[in-house]
């Protein structure tokens, strides 16, 4: 686990860190219909209690099988964004992997660098690993671009 974060570039950072002060952003960010249209399991509206799930669900990880990577601003610690894995109970060789990131910060460059972070990170703990699967919507063309680019 990194709690100290591992930068990214000269505004990015990445931790594991997720607190109840990381709603109010939770609730900013996923309350974009077009960035909720290309994520399968955020509800929309979004709402603080489904922060507060969110946040219980991610604490509540006993089987270690999931892995949430916070995207943030170093200039003010705030969550714009996610990468999480979630390793298969059946095969230990697999995971998935989802991201988002908030509209602010779209077309940046920065989620292909991201990913590609988090990837050597999970790699290095996960030894076995041998295949990432990312399941995106066939409109999402910005996220497939990523995804070849990792």
């Amino acid at each position: 686990m990194i709690s100290n974060g591992c930068d990214i570039d000269d505004e990015i950072y990445i931790d594991e860190i997720l607190t109840n002060e990381d709603i109010p952003s939770l609730v900013k960010y996923f309350n974009n219909p077009i960035l909720h249209a290309n994520l399968l399991t955020i509800p929309y509206p979004y709402t603080t209690k489904d922060g507060e799930d969110f946040i219980q669900k991610i604490k509540s990880n006993s089987l270690n099988l999931t892995r949430i990577f916070s995207i943030r601003l170093k200039t003010n610690n705030e969550l714009i964004g996610g990468c999480g894995f979630h390793r298969s109970i059946k095969n230990e060789r697999r995971t998935k992997i989802g991201y988002w990131l908030g509209e602010p910060y779209w077309h940046r460059g920065l989620m292909p660098k991201i990913v590609k972070k988090v990837i050597e990170m999970i790699k290095h703990e996960w030894k076995n690993l041998v295949r990432i699967e990312a399941e995106i919507f066939p409109w999402n063309k910005a996220s497939m671009r990523v995804a070849q680019k990792c």
